[in-house]
């Protein structure tokens, strides 16, 4: 019997060893350059509030390499062909950029949504993005649209849709979890889920104003399919939230919620940027590849069913 133990015992101890030894030492992954890839993010959405059709293209970089301002000015794409098919004509996208606008706060407001500081970001580096301005596409729900992109000798494709809006029917607030805070409440938001699959996503402004998103923005309704369902809705993030106050909103606020019911291509996007985003950081997060719906780049063209309100937050 002893003998037989020690046959078993020797192979597992070594095998104890080495995977200590293994753990020990210091593993440095390569670092390989990955080519080059157009990225998309465009939106058509239909419904009151419903922004105008748009799309921004930029350049991907390496994992690991780092941006000042202007590199990262210069990864969008200003030399693009845009155009979308709303099923009953083709639409071409008027490009518009930061430089067109005269310094001052509608320049400075957009320039902060997308983060950048104009005084570090030299006069020659421009950022556009190409618009529908004159609302020629049709934003309806139901619709197909289906959007081509000419840059040089590359051609990229994306089709979504806008699906109908499930609207959420009421909404409540109520007093935080745990110790009650008399300048905090909780929003409650109810819907009446349909049987069939649905998908969605929202937005609330934060304390600078602009519509954003909250740590988690999308669901499915596997949980509460076909059914009359209350759930809490979390205020977006912002640079000064702690972790005390983290989705709580103010009361005596004015707060805008943007609600929208997605397609399943465009949910799939955001639940795995999502996913690879709240995992980074973290060495027990597996890599996420994001499902894009760009054919020939990467990135999401996706259509947004939305509802817009405005809620006063009082407990």
């Amino acid at each position: 019997m002893n003998t037989q133990l020690s046959t078993i015992m020797y192979p597992i101890c070594a095998l104890l060893i080495l995977m200590i030894i293994g753990c020990e030492e210091e593993f440095n992954p390569p670092i390989t350059a990955s080519a080059e890839q157009y990225v998309v993010e465009g939106y058509v959405e239909a419904g009151e509030g419903a922004n105008p059709t748009y799309v921004l293209i930029t350049r991907s970089v390496p994992f690991f390499d780092e941006l000042n301002a202007d590199e990262f000015a210069s990864l969008f794409v200003n030399n693009a062909d845009v155009a979308v098919d709303d099923g009953d004509k083709v639409v071409q996208l008027s490009k518009f950029c930061l430089g067109d606008i005269p310094d001052g706060p509608i320049k400075d407001e957009l320039a902060e949504q997308f983060g950048l500081d104009l005084t570090t970001v030299s006069d020659d580096v421009d950022i556009c993005v190409y618009v529908d301005f004159n609302n020629q596409i049709i934003q309806e729900e139901g619709r197909s649209y289906d959007l081509t992109i000419r840059i040089e000798d590359d051609l990229l494709t994306a089709t979504t849709t806008i699906p109908k809006l499930v609207a959420l029917d009421s909404f409540m607030f109520e007093e935080i979890p745990g110790v009650p805070v008399d300048s905090l409440a909780q929003l409650f938001c109810r819907i009446a889920d349909p049987s069939d699959a649905n998908y969605y996503r929202y937005f609330t402004d934060d304390d600078a104003g602009n519509l954003n998103t909250a740590f988690s923005s999308i669901t499915d309704d596997v949980q509460f399919n076909g059914q009359d369902f209350r759930f809490p809705i979390a205020q977006a993030d912002n640079d000064d939230v702690s972790f005390e106050d983290y989705g709580f909103f103010n009361v005596g606020d004015t707060v805008t919620l943007k609600w929208c019911t997605i397609d399943k291509e465009h949910y799939d996007f955001w639940n795995t940027f999502e996913y690879s985003l709240n995992g980074q950081g973290s060495p027990f997060t597996s890599y996420t590849r994001i499902a894009g719906n760009v054919d020939g780049g990467f990135g999401i063209w996706g259509g947004y069913s939305v509802q817009l309100e405005e809620l006063i937050v009082a407990k």
